[in-house]
């Protein structure tokens, strides 16, 4: 690059353009040379510097991540799918760009902390238990490169994960709120699917991928081996996920009579979906917007449909007294320990437990 003269200062000085490790333009200026060889040298010393350890074949992170999401696509379904592109193309690769990943350090990891930390969405900071995700998904990116790519280590890992400090808070119903919200309700098929929803505690896509093979009205349960995402019907979230749910009978009667209607007033089989017509269920967001005009209608808190899931819990918790195993198994997870950490502050204390007993 040329060396400039600063005539009022009879000194040179050198004005510099560079591309950054993250591969965004930068400039730099250095004044008060009394030669224009010492500018000169400055300038070459300052290009060497930044050449310095620099890999042949560089690997930008965008490159990575890209490969890793074509890798993570064939193993993994389509919710965790979405979930991770949302994850890569609206913060990591953003941010991260065109890094060499060979590069990339601890310190890189930790201002990546504090940019997730001090991020805004909608006018609020982001959940410390998103940023997390965040994180993991990160630490996966990486560990993807080492062993595809002879990444020599993961600074994601290295640095580790940031501190969660942030209560797990959701919204529940008790069952006195939800018989007012269905009190409401004057369309039979909507009479089945809430009270079905609110009393099994089964997922939102497990519901709407039900089929009439899947009710079991002799034994009083329904059969989840398949959860609707998106329109499309696949496997269930986890493994522990296919379940049998024991439901009450006041449901499996409002399920007899809707049964009664649905065959009267549309084609049925038995391998029909029971929240729908032939082989597609409802839609999601129509089954939202029903929802909403319902609690409009009365005088109660709004909950999301996934929190009927957690009223669910709550009631098995605090009116039939479930233990953890019996609900893990109920809610389709792999152990107890899920439920320890999103319900546990709903079940007494071992001590207090004791103390009643004296």
């Amino acid at each position: 690059m040329p060396i400039y003269k600063d005539e009022s200062r009879k000194t040179y000085y050198v004005s510099l353009s560079y591309m950054d490790k993250f591969g965004e333009r930068r400039y730099h200026k250095k004044r008060g040379f009394r030669r224009r060889k010492d500018a000169r040298t400055y300038e070459d010393d300052f290009f060497i510097s930044l050449d310095e350890g620099a890999i042949k074949d560089a690997l930008p992170f965008t490159h990575l991540s890209n490969d890793y999401l074509e890798w993570y696509a064939d193993r993994r379904k389509p919710s965790s799918i979405k979930t991770m592109k949302n994850y890569i193309n609206n913060h990591l690769d953003p941010y991260f760009r065109n890094i060499d990943v060979y590069n990339m350090t601890t310190k890189d990891i930790l201002d990546f902390h504090k940019h997730m930390q001090e991020k805004e969405f909608r006018g609020k900071k982001l959940s410390k238990g998103y940023v997390q995700d965040i994180h993991t998904a990160l630490s996966s990116i990486l560990s993807h490169g080492m062993k595809f790519y002879d990444l020599k280590s993961n600074v994601a890992a290295l640095a580790g994960n940031i501190e969660n400090d942030e209560d797990y808070t959701w919204n529940y119903w008790t069952v006195a709120e939800f018989e007012h919200f269905y009190s409401v309700i004057e369309d039979l098929r909507y009479r089945a699917y809430f009270r079905l929803l609110y009393f099994s505690g089964v997922r939102h896509g497990e519901q709407r991928a039900l089929t009439w093979r899947d009710i079991n009205f002799q034994e009083g349960y329904i059969n989840i081996d398949k959860t609707n995402y998106n329109g499309q019907v696949h496997k269930p979230k986890t493994k522990t996920s296919k379940r049998k749910v024991y439901i009450p009978g006041h449901v499996i009667e409002v399920l007899q009579e809707y049964k009664a209607w649905y065959q009267e007033n549309q084609p049925y089989k038995e391998d029909y979906v029971v929240f729908g017509s032939f082989y597609q269920s409802i839609g999601e967001t129509t089954v939202g917007k029903k929802y909403d005009a319902l609690v409009k209608q009365t005088d109660i808190k709004r909950i999301k449909i996934h929190e009927f899931r957690h009223s669910h819990a709550s009631d098995c918790i605090n009116r039939l007294g479930m233990d953890r195993e019996t609900l893990a198994k109920r809610l389709g997870h792999a152990s107890s320990v899920t439920i320890e950490k999103v319900y546990g502050h709903l079940y007494p204390s071992t001590e207090k437990d004791a103390i009643s007993g004296l």
